[in-house]
């Protein structure tokens, strides 16, 4: 029956086909772990939604997403707000859901968790402009919203993976120019020429520590702003952010709210996850919802434990 049965969406693309490609073991190894399931191949960008909502309708209690961030964030999508599971299968590559959640990248041992069935009540968030997009990591805007706008038409298409992000990355910070901004995180206000935000629910941005010690159950979003950068200092900006603590950074700040707005003087690309779920934005609204989304985990994760004991208990989930 559907209520007992597991429904896989599953993104052949992920990992840059990857996914797809090893989908034979995929599917034998599910079958081993799960015994009976359903499953659906996405076609196409938020096509897991339409896959997830489907499953929903139909009477399925467990969703997985098989994939990457993106893929999980489809489900949460179609899913939010009600007691169906929600787990994933990390085959992406970029899943920095993994990290915040305490999935291994490991198929064996991630089925090993879906399997257990365990699950916590955990946090989303809500953002609202000229379309809305629910998300449990992070969504950022700014520069790297201008480097996702540039990617699909970038061309290049014999570089791969990160050293392809990185060179566009380079390029794009030569043309980028920041934009006038207001932000409102509760009662605070600022206004700055913005260059980079982040906001969310983790500490986990492409695989970077960008707001240390966030994590889901701190009861807040948190926001990470970088300023007045352009060219090679926002390079350098950019650099030190993710390799180094952003409180050595006199240009960015931490903030943690509930509500959270920011208006900004031209319009702006928004990515949640992975995806770009708004182009041309220059307002948009975000907030906290509690109990949100019913997660499969490990029993053993502990979010409040400090980014380095998470990075030690992850390694110690992989072996």
């Amino acid at each position: 029956m559907a209520d007992r049965t597991p429904y896989l969406v599953i993104n052949p693309q992920a990992n840059e086909g990857n996914t797809g490609k090893n989908l034979d073991r995929i599917l034998a190894l599910s079958k081993e772990v799960l015994g009976e399931f359903e499953y659906g191949l996405t076609t196409g960008i938020g096509n897991g939604i339409d896959l997830a909502k489907k499953a929903k309708e139909n009477g399925f209690s467990t969703i997985l997403a098989v994939g990457g961030d993106g893929t999980l964030n489809e489900v949460v999508n179609a899913v939010i707000n009600s007691n169906i599971k929600v787990g994933m299968l990390p085959t992406g590559g970029s899943c920095d859901a993994f990290q915040t959640q305490g999935i291994p990248k490991s198929l064996e041992k991630s089925l090993e968790i879906v399997s257990s069935g365990y699950t916590k009540k955990l946090p989303a968030g809500l953002a609202k402009g000229d379309t809305e997009r629910y998300f449990i990591d992070m969504v950022n805007g700014a520069f790297t919203g201008y480097v996702n706008s540039r990617e699909r038409d970038w061309g290049k298409s014999w570089l791969k993976g990160d050293l392809r992000y990185t060179l566009l990355a380079f390029e794009s910070a030569m043309k980028y120019k920041p934009v006038r901004t207001t932000i409102k995180v509760d009662d605070f206000v600022r206004n700055l020429d913005l260059s980079f935000f982040a906001l969310g629910l983790s500490n986990i941005i492409a695989g970077y520590n960008v707001l240390p010690e966030n994590h889901p159950e701190k009861g807040d979003l948190g926001v990470v702003t970088l300023r007045d950068q352009k060219g090679l200092k926002l390079i350098s900006s950019m650099v030190r952010l993710m390799f180094s603590s952003i409180t050595k950074n006199k240009k960015a700040e931490i903030l943690y709210g509930k509500n959270i707005s920011i208006e900004s003087e031209a319009g702006m690309t928004w990515v949640t996850e992975g995806e770009i779920f708004s182009t041309e934005a220059k307002k948009l609204e975000f907030s906290f919802i509690p109990d949100a989304i019913n997660m499969i985990i490990s029993k053993d994760w502990k979010y409040e434990s400090s980014d380095a004991e998470k990075k030690k208990a992850l390694k110690a989930l992989n072996k």
